[in-house]
């Protein structure tokens, strides 16, 4: 039971990398979200349809990421590394979208201790975008060199806080997070805005 429920967060987790950027075409100039739609009660608008073109490479992404996450969690899970973290789980299948997208994807620590050293914030965006989703925003955008940034928020559930917090710690009312950043080349004549969703 504990395997499949490990296969059901990395499928959950795969998804997340998907949903929570744009991977194809050019980013968006506005912010994902539209906080005067909320603050008007508005329902958010609904995404645009995808040329075919588009929806054909979308679809060719979801493709390698759902057969990487499979690879990754057959290995990790049925061919003896049973006890490997499900976000270690995860970077195999970074690895097959870098490839496919000519990007770099990588875990942050935000607001709780990192378990491993790599994870700490290293760049100076990636330490703003720790800062901003340390404050409870949802994503954090940056464009620079050509290299589109984003940092989305993932929530930690109760199993990642016990090794990533201490029992007194986790009595603590705030939300735990850390960050899932994706940087993908970019046309260097589209201009496009730094943004940040702020939280919901």
């Amino acid at each position: 039971m504990s395997r499949i429920r490990m296969s059901l967060c990395l499928a959950a987790l795969a998804t997340f990398c998907l949903t929570a950027t744009s991977l194809l075409g050019e980013p968006n100039d506005e912010p994902a979200t539209n906080p005067a739609a909320k603050a008007n009660g508005d329902s958010p608008e609904k995404p645009k349809p995808l040329t075919v073109v588009a929806a054909r490479e979308r679809a060719k992404l979801l493709h390698t990421t759902y057969e990487a996450t499979l690879i990754a969690v057959h290995r990790a899970y049925f061919e003896g590394r049973r006890d490997a973290v499900p976000a270690v789980v995860l970077e195999d299948v970074f690895k097959w979208v870098d490839k496919e997208t000519q990007g770099k994807t990588r875990w942050i620590a935000v607001n709780t201790e990192a378990m491993n050293v790599d994870h700490e914030p290293k760049s100076e965006i990636e330490k703003l975008a720790a800062k901003s989703l340390a404050e409870g925003n949802e994503s954090f955008e940056r464009v620079e060199d050509g290299v589109y940034h984003r940092a989305g928020s993932v929530a930690l559930v109760a199993g990642c806080l016990r090794c990533h917090e201490s029992g007194l710690i986790q009595r603590r009312q705030r939300k735990r997070v850390a960050g899932l950043v994706i940087s993908i080349p970019v046309k260097p004549s589209v201009p496009v805005k730094a943004a940040t969703t702020p939280k919901g």
